[in-house]
């Protein structure tokens, strides 16, 4: 999703898990005992090949070469956020819109073979020039592996200025004993064009169930948007054992949370291992992973762990973690409760008295700060040799991650001081989209009009709007366009008085090159538009009422001083 558009686009994003602003264009908000940086790779099993591939002190260079339209249309697939969420969007996993495509392997100099590679990522890492990949060495040959290594996932780490919160979160969670990737970092190349560098983590597939767990036969399920709760659960993939239908170990979850207060505890501890969960639980709070489980009902794994017969939760999509209070204002520092789990334990007695001491063990045991400090310092040393003109910035965003590692402790006790956090937020309701209604108008103005004094008036222009079976047809409309000085966005916005205290503006933010004659597709990559409304008697500012899926039409589309914009708008109105 194009960051230059973000002043609408934005508001899609916590419900899909992205950013709500890009850190790599935000300014720097902030400004010890050795640790052995093969250690840092994997504290599960130190005897496992496969760790050399993930230690710290290897920087490993990627070459793909793939034709060159292949390459041209994996780098441009892409999600639609109206079509994922639009309609039951919750009765399904999500599913991957992205094609695998035969690549030329070669690492660190040595060619490796032909493989399968492909695009990845939700929403928050999608970009065209330097995508998320997932590398699939056994697709034309069994054999084929780098280190014991068979597939890897390379993060371009969009959300993550500083490059190494990923690697430090997944040890945070190693520590904590909660099973989590390796990590390292790496340099990709696609047909001799350097991409830059990327975070290469272990993805959570067979190898990892059996080097964390002895067993990959169980069910292991990805979370994206997904909770325990009715009408919830459908969002939850199935990446072991894609044909059972045996949801018996979540469905069982779902009815312990439905059940009576004395029987909880008892009820999940039936169903989920509860040491792992608390811990889980409390390690999320304490790297800031807003975007997960208790935050988000996004970003982890379970695993239906064969030898415990339990629910084993993992982390998952960490790249925006170790955020300083700037970047997470208005959230609360010592819990997060959004998911369903979360919630109701945090509610009762018990459950939350359990939440505090894994957070206090959390505390006590696994964040020390010395030794975390020196695992950056680790990290630094293997990336700012690679980073060339980018040093200088990415040390400033490493300074960030190394302020939050130090004030961490403080923010969540000063919050505790006078108690437990009172957590009265609701779950949220359904995050899926409906239709409700269409729009469709003309306009014609000039390039340049955005400050007018009565955009009401300003232009020519029609609305005629069908908002929940109500029609909508003001009687004048006014139309402004032009490019906000502070953003570089260009806009368009045809406003009207639907009554004597109600206005409507129905709002699109493109790119600079989507300002052609012909028609514009609205994509929430190249253009986004909304309706807003606003009631001047109760309302302080104008509030989003729906986005909109369908086309503008131009006939003029001067974007130069005194140009003349011109042409027609329609579409379908979808609200959250």
């Amino acid at each position: 999703m194009s960051r230059r558009i973000a002043s609408l686009a934005a508001l899609l994003c916590w419900t899909v898990g992205c950013r709500p602003a890009d850190p790599k264009t935000t300014d720097d908000p902030g400004s010890s005992d050795s640790v052995d940086t093969a250690d840092t790779a994997d504290t599960a099993d130190t005897g496992t090949p496969t760790n050399d591939a993930y230690a710290m002190a290897r920087f490993t260079h990627f070459e793909l070469d793939l034709d060159p339209a292949d390459w041209d249309t994996l780098r441009h697939e892409t999600r639609n956020v109206i079509d994922v969420l639009l309609g039951d969007c919750q009765a399904e996993p999500f599913g991957s819109p992205f094609t695998w495509f035969p690549a030329q392997l070669t690492i660190d100099g040595e060619p490796i073979g032909t493989i399968d590679v492909r695009k990845k990522g939700f929403f928050g890492s999608l970009d065209e020039e330097r995508p998320s990949l997932k590398l699939d060495l056994v697709e034309f040959d069994d054999d084929l592996h780098f280190l014991g290594v068979e597939r890897f996932t390379l993060n371009n780490a969009i959300s993550d200025p500083a490059l190494v919160r990923q690697c430090v979160g997944y040890q945070v969670f190693a520590d904590a004993g909660i099973p989590a990737s390796r990590c390292n970092f790496a340099r990709v190349t696609v047909n001799g064009v350097d991409l830059g560098v990327y975070v290469n983590v272990e993805p959570v597939k067979e190898p990892f169930l059996d080097r964390h767990f002895g067993d990959a036969t169980g069910d292991l399920y990805e979370g994206t948007l997904a909770d325990f709760r009715e009408g919830w659960t459908g969002t939850l993939e199935r990446k072991t054992n894609e044909d059972s239908d045996d949801w018996s170990s979540i469905e069982g979850v779902v009815a312990a949370l439905e059940g009576d207060d004395d029987a909880l505890i008892d009820a999940l501890a039936a169903e989920i291992d509860l040491d792992n969960w608390f811990t889980f639980w409390a390690t999320e709070v304490v790297v800031t992973h807003l975007d997960g489980y208790a935050g988000n009902t996004n970003n982890y794994f379970i695993y239906d762990d064969p030898g415990r017969d339990r629910l084993v939760f993992m982390p998952w999509g960490i790249d925006a973690i170790l955020l300083p209070q700037a970047w997470r204002e208005g959230y609360p520092e010592s819990v997060y409760a959004s998911g369903a789990l979360a919630n109701r334990l945090y509610g009762h007695e018990e459950g939350q008295q359990l939440y505090l001491d894994a957070l206090d063990a959390v505390l006590a045991d696994v964040w020390d700060e010395s030794v975390l400090q020196s695992r950056v310092d680790a990290m630094e040393d293997v990336l700012l040799p690679e980073l060339g003109d980018d040093e200088r910035v990415v040390s400033r965003q490493i300074e960030v991650v190394r302020d939050v590692i130090d004030s961490r402790r403080d923010e969540i006790g000063d919050e505790r001081a006078d108690g437990p956090y009172s957590w009265d937020i609701p779950m949220r309701d359904s995050f899926c989209m409906t239709d409700i209604g269409d729009v469709t108008g003309s306009f014609a103005t000039t390039w340049g009009t955005l400050h007018t004094d009565d955009p009401f008036t300003a232009g020519e222009a029609t609305l005629s709007l069908v908002v929940e079976d109500e029609t909508i047809n003001p009687d004048e409309v006014g139309v402004v366009a032009g490019t906000v000085a502070d953003s570089g966005e260009h806009l368009l916005y045809l406003a009207s008085w639907i009554s004597d205290h109600e206005a409507i503006i129905v709002y699109l933010v493109a790119m600079p090159d989507a300002w052609t004659p012909g028609e514009l597709t609205i994509d929430f990559d190249r253009a986004t538009a909304a309706l807003f409304y606003r009631d001047v008697d109760t309302m302080a500012d104008f509030e989003l009422v729906s986005y909109i899926v369908g086309t503008y039409t131009f006939d003029e589309a001067g974007t130069d001083p005194g140009d003349a914009l011109s042409g027609t708008l329609s579409g379908d109105l979808i609200a959250l």
